[in-house]
């Protein structure tokens, strides 16, 4: 039997939004002090561990392109851009609180019902699974029998997660913690390793 990819999922460092529970989708926010001591503290678990990681992998957005940096200057990997790895748009919807959209655009509702349904200007649900679940295809397809590291976001982690390894982006609940990791591979069949492992977050 060859030897799987295991691609090593990290969802970037804590942003003020987080603490706010402020969906920011496209919006590009920076690590708060907090974000940038997880990033490190996760950069140290991976350099223990995933010393034979042969790339990296990061969304666009300095929130996660700065994880990716603190990550990769510990396991000596520059991270590539992957435009594809950007979270989920929600168009004149973003900025706002998750009760906001819950209780009064029912977000969740609407996206359970029509996987075409999308905020003005923003994106479907199909949309998003379709770009970052190929993304972390691609990935592995171009890193056979290696380990990678890739660096994004919750929600489009979350939705691939349920699209590939349960049918469906809505059927898979837990969303990681900030700068935590999640061990996937995707051929021959999608398994997950490992999900949302945090102990190197301790006492943070």
């Amino acid at each position: 039997m060859s030897t799987p990819t295991i691609l090593t999922l990290i969802r970037h460092g804590e942003t003020d939004a987080n603490l706010d529970r402020v969906w920011q989708g496209s919006m590009d926010a920076p690590l708060n002090e907090r974000g940038l001591a997880q990033a490190t503290r996760v950069a140290d678990y991976l350099g223990e561990r995933c010393a034979d990681a042969s790339a990296l992998y990061s969304s666009p957005l300095q929130r996660a392109y700065r994880t990716a940096e603190v990550i990769g200057g510990v396991v000596g990997l520059a991270p590539q851009i992957d435009e594809a790895l950007t979270e989920y748009h929600l168009g004149c919807w973003e900025g706002k609180t998750y009760d906001d959209l819950h209780h009064e655009h029912r977000l969740w509702h609407h996206m359970k019902r029509d996987p075409d349904f999308a905020p003005h200007g923003g994106e479907t649900p199909r949309q998003v699974i379709d770009r970052f679940s190929r993304a972390l295809l691609r990935i592995a397809r171009s890193h056979a029998g290696e380990r990678v590291i890739v660096v994004a976001h919750g929600g489009g982690f979350s939705m691939s997660l349920g699209h590939l390894l349960a049918g469906g982006y809505d059927e898979w609940q837990p969303v990681m913690d900030n700068c935590a990791v999640t061990e996937l591979v995707v051929e021959p069949r999608p398994e997950i390793l490992s999900f949302n492992l945090t102990d190197h977050l301790e006492c943070l």
